[in-house]
C-alpha cells in the first residue's frame, strides 16, 4: 500500500532501550497524536497460538517453546532471546519473520485511523525501537529520535529490568547505532535530563510538525 501524503502526517518516534522512548510516546498521546506501538504487535503476533509461531517453529525447531504441540505453540520469551542476541544470522532471520507481519499490520492500522481520524489528532505516531532495522521508516513523513548517552541507557535499564550491563550492551550492539540513527532523523531529542525537559522539547517538536 502506498500511504498518501496528503493525509493525516505519519511520523516515526524510535530511540534505543532505555532511551525513554515509551514516555516520549505517552507524551504525545497526551497532545492528541494517534498511537501505533510497534512493540505490542509484536507481542500480539506471538502470543500463544498465533499463526507466526509455526514459522518460527519450522525456522528454529521446538527447542525455543515451552508448548510445541502444533495444535498450541507457546513460545519461550527468554530462550528465544537468548538465541537472537547471542547469534547474528538467528537475530536476522528472526528479524525478517517478523518484520514483515509487523508492516503488514502497521500500514492497516495507518489506513484504519486515516479513514476515521480522531477529533483534533494532528497526526500518526509509530513508536518503534527497531524503525530504521525494519524499514517502517519508509512508511513515515518524518522521524523523531529519542537520544540518551549510552551508558545511562544501560544503567536504566540494568535498574529497570534486574539485567546485566553485559546483556545490555549485547542488545545495544545487534541495533542500529545511535550516530547512525541521528544522522537519519528529522529530529533528535535529548532525553538526559526530566521528564519536564522532555516534555518541553517534544512539544517543541509537535509544534513544528
Amino acid at each position: 500500500m502506498s500511504l498518501s501524503r496528503d493525509a493525516l502526517p505519519v511520523i516515526g518516534l524510535t530511540g534505543g532501550i532505555g532511551s525513554g522512548k515509551s514516555t516520549a510516546a505517552s507524551y504525545l498521546v497526551s497532545m492528541g497524536f494517534a498511537h501505533i506501538d510497534a512493540d505490542e504487535i509484536g507481542r500480539q503476533l506471538t502470543r500463544d497460538g498465533s499463526p507466526v509461531l509455526s514459522v518460527i517453529k519450522k525456522t528454529f525447531g521446538p527447542e525455543i517453546f515451552s508448548d510445541a504441540r502444533d495444535s498450541h505453540l507457546v513460545l519461550d520469551r527468554k530462550k528465544t532471546a537468548e538465541l537472537v542476541f547471542t547469534d547474528k544470522k538467528s537475530l536476522e532471520i528472526y528479524n525478517g519473520i517478523m518484520f514483515s507481519e509487523i508492516i503488514s499490520e502497521i500500514v492497516r492500522e495507518i489506513d484504519s485511523i486515516r479513514k476515521s481520524p480522531p477529533e483534533g489528532c494532528p497526526g500518526i505516531i509509530i513508536d518503534a525501537p527497531l524503525l530504521y532495522e525494519a524499514g517502517v521508516d519508509k512508511l513515515c513523513d518524518l522521524v523523531i529520535l529519542i537520544s540518551v548517552d549510552t551508558d545511562v541507557r544501560i544503567e536504566r535499564v540494568c535498574r529497570r529490568d534486574g539485567a546485566t550491563p553485559e546483556e545490555v550492551r549485547r542488545r545495544i550492539d545487534n541495533q542500529m547505532s545511535e550516530e547512525a540513527k541521528r544522522a537519519a532523523a528529522d529530529f533528535v531529542v535529548d532525553n538526559s535530563g526530566g521528564p519536564e525537559e522532555l516534555e518541553a522539547r517534544l512539544k517543541d517538536v509537535a509544534g513544528r510538525i
